[in-house]
C-alpha cells in the first residue's frame, strides 16, 4: 500500500470526482482511478459510487476514509515533531479565545528558551484542531472541542475558564443597563462568526440551553470584523469575554454580562500524545500549562469586577 494513493483517495472525495481530482493532481483519470482500484482492493470493499455525475463514499468507503486520514496524520506528526526537535522551534495554533494570551505565552517560551522559535497560528477553534489533527501544529488552545477528538491520540488539558458575555457599541442602549436580560438581547440584531469558531458553537449551545434558537443577522468571518461590527452599531454580538476584554479596555465596546444565561465555558490546551515522548517537548508543555493557567487566574478577576 502506497501513501500517495491515500492522498489521491482523499483528494476524489473531496473534490467530489475523479476528473477534477485529476485536473488538481495533474493526473490522468486513468492514473486516479487505477490507484482507487488498488486500494479497494487492499481493503477488500468498494470504497466509492461512481457515476457521471461524480463519486460518494460507501459505507466501507467513510470507514476507510477515516483510517487514511489517521494513517497519513500520525506520519504527518511524527515528521512535524522529528523536524521540530532538530530545528528547535514549536508551533502553537489559537482559537479565538487565545487571542490576548497565546503572544504572551510565545514572549515567555522566548525569555526561558531564547534559542527556541516559537511560531503562532490563529484560526477557529475547530480549523485549529484539524490542523493538530494533520500534525501541522504541535499544541492547540481552544474553547470548544468536538466529541469525535481522540483522546487516545491527545492529551486534552483543561487551563481554565472563558465567559460568555454580551458586546454591545458604548453608545448602544444597553451600555448604561445596570442589568441586562437574554430576553432583552435577542430584541437586537445578532452578529455572529462562523461556523469553524468554536465561539459559535459554544454560544448556540448556551442559548439553546436558555431556551432560545437566535438566527444570526450578520454573520461575519473573523473576531476583528465582529469587534468592529458591533463598535459601528451593526448589532451585537455575545462572544467570550477573554477575546473581548482589549476592545473593551480600548474602548471599542462595552461587555456586558447577561442576566441568567449558562455563560461558562472551560478552556483546553490540546496536544500530541506522541510528544510527550520527547523530554524536550514535554518540557514546553509544561512551561506552556503553567503559563496559560497563570494568565487565565488573571481573566478570571477582571470576570467577579465585571459582576
Amino acid at each position: 500500500m502506497r501513501l500517495d494513493f491515500m492522498k489521491t483517495f482523499l483528494k476524489v472525495v473531496e473534490k467530489g470526482s475523479l476528473k477534477s481530482a485529476a485536473k488538481e493532481l495533474g493526473m490522468s483519470i486513468s492514473s486516479i482511478s487505477f490507484q482507487i482500484n488498488s486500494l479497494e482492493e487492499f481493503y477488500g470493499a468498494k470504497l466509492l459510487n461512481r457515476k457521471v455525475s461524480g463519486v460518494t463514499l460507501t459505507e466501507e468507503g467513510i470507514i476507510a476514509m477515516k483510517n487514511m486520514e489517521t494513517v497519513l496524520g500520525l506520519i504527518e506528526e511524527a515528521k512535524k515533531l522529528i523536524a521540530s526537535l532538530r530545528e528547535d522551534k514549536i508551533t502553537i495554533a489559537s482559537g479565538m479565545v487565545g487571542l490576548n494570551i497565546v503572544f504572551q505565552l510565545q514572549t515567555l517560551l522566548k525569555a526561558k528558551y531564547p534559542s527556541l522559535q516559537v511560531e503562532i497560528v490563529l484560526r477557529g477553534a475547530h480549523e485549529c484542531l484539524k490542523l493538530l489533527n494533520r500534525g501541522e501544529v504541535d499544541f492547540t488552545i481552544v474553547g470548544d472541542y468536538s466529541d469525535d477528538v481522540d483522546d487516545s491520540k491527545f492529551l486534552i488539558e483543561k487551563i481554565g475558564k472563558d465567559w460568555l458575555v454580551l458586546i454591545v457599541s458604548r453608545n448602544h442602549p444597553l451600555a448604561k443597563a445596570d442589568e441586562v436580560t437574554l430576553e432583552e438581547v435577542v430584541n437586537y440584531p445578532m452578529i455572529f462568526l462562523t461556523d469553524d469558531y468554536g465561539i459559535t458553537s459554544s454560544t448556540r449551545k448556551a442559548l439553546k440551553m436558555s431556551g432560545y434558537d437566535v438566527k444570526p443577522s450578520l454573520v461575519v468571518g473573523d473576531f476583528f470584523l465582529k469587534i468592529n461590527s458591533v463598535a459601528n452599531n451593526l448589532g451585537v454580538a455575545i462572544t467570550s469575554m477573554i477575546a473581548a476584554s482589549k476592545a473593551y479596555e480600548t474602548g471599542m465596546v462595552t461587555i456586558k454580562p447577561i442576566k441568567d444565561f449558562y455563560d461558562e465555558r472551560d478552556i483546553y490546551m490540546i496536544s500530541s500524545k506522541l510528544s510527550q515522548d520527547c523530554k524536550r517537548m514535554k518540557e514546553y508543555h509544561e512551561f506552556l500549562l503553567k503559563g496559560a493557567r497563570r494568565l487565565f487566574d488573571e481573566f478570571y478577576k477582571m470576570y467577579l469586577k465585571l459582576h
